[in-house]
């Protein structure tokens, strides 16, 4: 698996440069960022290649040249290894609060990383994901989280409904959000054990999945604009839960 980008190496090459087969960089390009980056790499014994441009795209699909090529730099590294949700929950099952995300069908490997990012942001411990009809973690989804899928579990369920119901006989509160609810978000008190289910692009919350809640609530907008793309409103909610918790 590729990683591109900067800040995506840099993250990789600080929390998990075991991982790290090699570093490759377009030979080109060279400021103190790839400078330090390739310090930290021959520091931990990583090879380091150049590659002139044109070997260097070889390296990218075409969607993905620019990307990489404006920053110069990839990583070659094992696949992203994900984790069971029952390791998530013996990991915080000392914690008197915890936020788990669940996300319902996101396919934009640009939202799961910018969700990633802002989940690790906004403290919460955990991310689940259907095995089926969901974007998985690929290179687009770690630059997009500028490398955050270093610091949190993702894990990818092949029975999202099961494993729902796993959460909730761990004493979780299910919260949905769903644009026709009659309950804020900024009415709502959470508890201090939840996942937040965030539904797909386009169609949000699939009707099984609305049924599976125990709480649904909407984010009030004004204006002309009904809906949010769910990155932004993963954001909204993650936020106001820490709000809640800290402030």
């Amino acid at each position: 698996m590729l990683v591109i980008g900067r800040n995506p190496v840099l993250e990789t090459l600080k929390f998990n440069p075991k991982s790290i087969r090699k570093i490759v960089l377009l030979d080109s390009v060279t400021d103190s960022k790839l400078t330090e980056i390739a310090a930290k790499a021959k520091l931990k014994n990583i090879i380091i290649e150049k590659l002139p441009k044109a070997h260097f795209e070889k390296l990218f699909d075409k969607k993905d040249k620019s990307d990489g090529i404006s920053q110069g730099i990839l990583a070659e590294v094992e696949d992203f290894v994900y984790s069971k949700t029952t390791e998530i929950l013996k990991s915080v099952n000392d914690k008197p609060k915890v936020t788990l995300i669940i996300l319902d069908e996101i396919q934009d490997p640009h939202n799961f990383g910018a969700i990633i990012r802002t989940s690790v942001s906004s403290g919460a411990e955990g991310i689940i994901i259907s095995d089926k009809n969901s974007v998985k973690v690929n290179h687009t989804v770690i630059k997009a989280s500028s490398g955050a899928t270093n610091y949190i579990k993702i894990s990818k369920e092949p029975n999202i409904y099961k494993t729902i119901e796993v959460l909730q006989e761990n004493g979780y509160k299910i919260i949905g959000t769903l644009l026709k609810s009659d309950e804020s978000l900024y009415n709502f008190k959470f508890p201090d054990k939840c996942a937040v289910i965030f539904g797909g692009e386009g169609k949000g919350l699939r009707k099984n999945m609305v049924n599976l809640c125990d709480s649904l609530l909407k984010i009030p907008m004004e204006g002309k604009i009904e809906s949010l793309n769910v990155s932004v409103a993963a954001g909204v909610v993650l936020f106001e839960i820490l709000r809640q918790r800290n402030y």
